[in-house]
């Protein structure tokens, strides 16, 4: 297995101004190359530390990837520090500075002096153009050097992907789970979870739950994935980079869904419609945030409001089968809670919500009661995963 490092670089990196997504899309695409990310470190624009840490880290991987530092300031070093730590010359390149001219007399009337830097290329190096930006990209040896912007550093890697020599490819599964903590999971299931001799990962999060990622050989890894699939199916969501999205949408096949949405606002929607193609399934969804919204448009009833309250297994219920017959659909999920800071009780805390998914066919109905921790926008993306995760439950 390849061993590869990558360099972010960049004081806005450092100082926490921006976050660093570039790492997690380059790992991420590598390890179908072959190649498994061992190092991934935030770097200021420091030269010395700069080719300290280039130096250091051609050492231990057989890949480089930086990112960053290929501006026009004075504090873009990257190029430099590349050509300073394997001693090779930066060669002016008058091709690369026409492009870039073309590039910038297309913006602005006057073109800066020091865009100029940005055609310095090191020597014998393979310069891949930017198609978005101005500073291209470049290969040198078992280097390659991206820009920072995201928008320009990906269609810079997906080429220079081609001129890397591929390792042998990892076999990688991840199963992600809801409504089971971490450590039941890993203690219960352990005989399963470790079965075979292969590297095990978890991720625990707040929001999306826990995943299990299962790296080695083929066979022994679809083992241990289908184990866990027909244990915990109610517990499992989804696998590798599928979203909850993705799956509802695709077990959904030719039949149809609406939402109710009260405390999540309309999120469930927008998440949902974010997939292409989604129109031929998704019928719409009514955000029923007022009680009144819930009695006349949802058909909720006077007295299960002022017996229940909104945020209720009858409420709830009530608006899922009040959606699904408005919007003519298959199936529906609604979702009724308090997501806070305030309107809490001693009865129905901040974080209380109560989910309904129905299946108008068979007329039958999943209800669950949660109590979510965190602020009023983790409530939300929370009710809102769980949410779908009760309507793929339902199909199944």
């Amino acid at each position: 297995m390849k061993k590869s490092i990558i360099l972010a670089i960049g004081n806005e990196l450092v100082e926490g101004i921006i976050l660093d997504t570039n790492s997690k899309y380059i790992s991420r695409k590598l390890l179908d190359f072959g190649y498994k990310t061992i190092a991934i470190k935030t770097l200021p624009d420091d030269m010395k530390i700069l080719v300290e840490e280039i130096k250091s880290s051609l050492k231990k991987a057989d890949l480089l990837i930086t990112t960053g530092g290929l501006g026009p300031t004075e504090d873009d070093l990257t190029r430099e520090a590349v050509s300073k730590a394997i001693g090779k010359k930066l060669v002016f390149s008058d091709k690369i500075y026409k492009s870039i001219l073309e590039k910038v007399k297309k913006f602005h009337r006057e073109v800066p002096e020091n865009v100029k830097k940005q055609a310095w290329v090191i020597e014998s190096a393979k310069v891949i153009e930017n198609p978005v930006g101005t500073a291209p990209g470049q290969i040198i040896d078992n280097i390659i050097i991206l820009p920072g912007p995201p928008v320009e550093m990906k269609p810079i890697f997906e080429e220079a992907l081609n001129h890397i020599k591929k390792g042998e490819k990892i076999y990688q599964r991840r199963v992600k789970f809801l409504g089971i903590p971490e450590a039941v999971l890993v203690e219960k299931y352990k005989d399963i979870i470790y079965k075979h001799d292969i590297n095990v990962a978890t991720m625990a999060s707040h929001i999306t739950g826990v995943e299990l990622r299962f790296t080695g050989e083929r066979k022994k890894v679809d083992e241990i994935v289908n184990l866990l699939k027909e244990k915990l199916s109610d517990y499992i969501y989804a696998f590798d980079d599928k979203t909850i999205e993705e799956v509802v949408f695709e077990k959904l096949g030719d039949k149809t869904v609406s939402f109710a949405e009260s405390c999540t606002g309309g999120l469930i929607s927008s998440k949902f419609v974010s997939l292409p193609g989604v129109s031929k399934v998704f019928k719409g969804a009514i955000v029923a945030y007022s009680n009144e919204v819930k009695e006349i448009v949802l058909n909720v009833s006077k007295n299960t409001l002022k017996t229940f309250g909104a945020v209720s297994k009858e409420c709830v219920t009530e608006m899922a089968k009040g959606v699904c017959k408005i919007l003519n659909s298959d199936y529906s999920v609604s979702v009724s809670g308090i997501a806070g800071p305030t309107g809490g009780t001693k009865e129905k805390p901040v974080g209380t919500v109560w989910i309904c998914a129905y299946d108008r066919q068979k007329d039958v109905y999943l209800t669950k009661n949660f109590l979510f921790r965190g602020n009023r926008q983790i409530i939300r993306e929370k009710s809102s995963l769980y949410a779908l995760n009760l309507l793929r439950r339902i199909i199944e």
